[in-house]
């Protein structure tokens, strides 16, 4: 929740904010099919972003973090991408494509908050752009749909951070419905929503507190791979590409192309799963999708794969990283009473790797909204 005390140290006057929030979201399979118009099946979780924002009656927009301790201060003629806090550009990013869609907005001050864990794999950048855009949208009359919102925020990442996202980050972070995960087409973005009836399991992510520095470079280079497939066998989309017609690739392009198609698979087939209560088929599909993500489309790190192994040993029923790779955590799916690994697991890691790991359980929530404090 927001902390009013830290907001009326900054702004003063809390009582004259409206608040909002996003939530993170975790991809329960279907990883790196987002950006090639592929299969995804996340769900929004309880751990959001928070907003709070008034007019302030000037041609300016201060954005303090209470996570980061800092503001910003820039005029509405001067949203460029300068910034040396790099946690202004999610805002700053909205603020641009807005105003370059046409929009108008008045200054701002906007106060950001948050119980989202940064760099765990649970897209805090896409809540950060939901949460900024709904607050900004209301207080200044821009009505926008749910799939506009997941556009904009999309934009704001690729354009302005710079960072070539697919859309699920912002769609899961709109569209989210507790007790639902969402079943979406990247392509057409159509999507149902799939009953989180899970029984006597649950979600648990498991944060490795590792970031290897070569993440950002690696996923931009896995998209261009992507687009070199497409253009190497002429085909517009890897809709239209079958297993069977990769073989004619360099090794490593055939090694990511087929993890794409066969996640897709495993979308399919583990909304089947779901469906079906069929919860031991999901948590085999968890595991195949993280050997395909370690083998294939070689995104994953040795603490990722320590974890994911620990897991198997154990017999819990699934598990897989989740997000872009090279660090991050993963996603475990386990009874609920069968949490006496963590404190073994968290021994094990801290001595091989003199890192901590987090813990957190998680819940489906709903989408980004207005809420009072």
């Amino acid at each position: 929740m927001i902390d009013t005390v830290k907001l009326n140290e900054v702004f003063g006057d809390a009582k004259k904010f409206r608040f909002f929030r996003a939530p993170g979201r975790v991809n329960i399979i279907g990883e790196h099919t987002d950006y090639n118009d592929g299969f995804v099946l996340p769900f929004a979780v309880d751990k959001f972003v928070f907003c709070a924002i008034r007019k302030n009656k000037s041609k300016k927009v201060r954005i303090f973090s209470a996570l980061f301790d800092e503001m910003d201060e820039f005029g509405l003629d001067d949203i460029e991408n300068k910034s040396e806090k790099f946690w202004v550009n999610y805002p700053k990013g909205i603020l641009w494509v807005l105003k370059n869609s046409g929009y108008e907005f008045d200054g701002m001050d906007i106060f950001l908050d948050s119980n989202l864990p940064v760099g765990a794999g649970l897209s805090s950048s896409a809540a950060i752009e939901l949460a900024v855009l709904s607050a900004v949208s209301t207080v200044n009359g821009i009505k926008l749909d749910k799939e506009s919102m997941a556009k904009i925020g999309q934009k704001a990442e690729n354009e302005f951070v710079g960072v070539r996202c697919g859309i699920m980050d912002q769609f899961t972070s709109a569209f989210g419905k507790k007790g639902q995960a969402i079943f979406l087409d990247t392509m057409t973005l159509k999507y149902k929503y799939v009953p989180l009836n899970l029984g006597e399991y649950s979600f648990l992510i498991i944060d490795t507190n590792v970031k290897h520095s070569l993440a950002s470079g690696e996923y931009n280079l896995r998209r261009k791979q992507c687009e070199e497939i497409l253009k190497t066998l002429n085909k517009k989309s890897f809709r239209e590409l079958k297993i069977s017609e990769i073989e004619i690739l360099p090794e490593v392009l055939q090694k990511r192309a087929k993890h794409v198609l066969m996640e897709n698979e495993r979308v399919l087939k583990s909304v089947e799963a779901l469906e079906n209560g069929d919860i031991e088929e999901l948590g085999r599909l968890l595991y195949e999708s993280h050997q395909s993500l370690k083998e294939l489309y070689e995104v994953s790190c040795e603490e990722l794969d320590f974890v994911v192994d620990y897991l198997k040993d154990k017999d819990i029923i699934g598990g897989r990283m989740v997000g872009g790779g090279f660090g991050g955590s993963v996603i475990a799916l386990v009874k609920r009473e069968e949490k006496n690994f963590e404190e073994d697991l968290a021994e094990k890691f801290r001595k091989k790797f003199s890192i901590d790991l987090t813990f957190e359980e998680i819940e489906s929530e709903d989408g980004a909204k207005e809420i009072t404090v």
